[in-house]
């Protein structure tokens, strides 16, 4: 009877910490998951920092960035080419 008894108590708590672990471990994935979006947003902070610095410190880097969005300077001149697709007329 007395065995019968712990049998079922160690059954009940048994059935009573399943979901806690299946708790702690969703946790544990969650937790992993936050420290792998915080790394990525360190390494995306730190690539913005050195852009900043650049923009800082660099003219020549300014002048690049400059003339990638399509700025030019005074004595300098822009030539656009399209191309003619005709095949969709």
């Amino acid at each position: 009877m007395v065995a019968m008894v712990s049998v079922l108590l160690m059954g009940a708590a048994f059935v009573g910490f399943v979901p806690q672990i299946r708790k702690y471990h969703s946790h544990e994935e969650r937790l992993k998951e936050l420290r792998r979006e915080t790394a990525r947003e360190e390494n995306q902070l730190n690539d913005l920092r050195v852009r900043q610095d650049r923009f800082q410190n660099d003219p020549d880097y300014v002048k690049k960035m400059a003339h990638e969005i399509g700025m030019v300077e005074p004595h300098e001149m822009v030539f656009r080419f399209y191309e003619d697709d005709r095949r969709t007329r």
